[in-house]
């Protein structure tokens, strides 16, 4: 059976280029690139077929599975550094807004916050049954996140140190966040 993350990876096929990653079990890195993501005519990923047949370019032998908590299920953290950045992050939030007006969106925080080390805007899925947009804010996000790192994970019942490691999703560059004092 494959997991939401892995089927919200795929969901996530990277069309523009960049790389999505996910922490495995064995807190070693999978990542799916476009080299191995290979696309329909309609853009669709092929990727699922592959992870059904034990292709090993696109997973690692551990899937990570979780059990959402009956609450917000995601958080997206879209972090910047420079006004560059910064702008480039408000842009995406202002689009996100637009296409997402279900989501909720906190202030931006123009500093490293908790154990973001970066400044970085916040939204969240709201609601329990707004998990099934999960692979929708995923293909968005990959398609409008330029060269922005940002940070979704979920609220599961394996705890906050493991939803933002084996069970965080990345899109663009992984930063290391400061967890080291959370419970394992």
């Amino acid at each position: 059976m494959i997991s939401l993350l892995t089927l919200f990876i795929l969901c996530c096929s990277l069309i523009d280029g960049s790389r999505a990653s996910f922490a495995t079990k064995s807190s070693s890195s999978a990542f799916i690139s476009p080299k191995n993501i290979r696309t329909t005519s309609r853009g669709s990923s092929a990727a699922l077929a592959a992870l059904e047949n034990g292709d090993t370019t696109t997973q690692n032998n551990s899937q990570p599975s979780f059990t959402l908590k009956k609450r917000n299920p995601y958080d997206v953290h879209v972090y910047y550094n420079g006004s560059n950045q910064r702008e480039t992050a408000m842009l995406l939030r202002s689009k996100m807004k637009h296409q997402f007006p279900w989501m909720r969106f906190y202030e931006p925080k123009d500093r490293p916050i908790g154990p973001h080390p970066l400044p970085m805007w916040e939204a969240d899925f709201a609601s329990y049954d707004n998990r099934v947009f999960w692979g929708e804010v995923c293909d968005f996000i990959k398609e409008e996140h330029d060269k922005l790192s940002i940070l979704v994970h979920p609220h599961s019942l394996d705890g906050d140190y493991a939803d933002h490691t084996k069970n965080a999703f990345w899109v663009g560059n992984v930063l290391e966040l400061r967890i080291q004092g959370w419970k394992r």
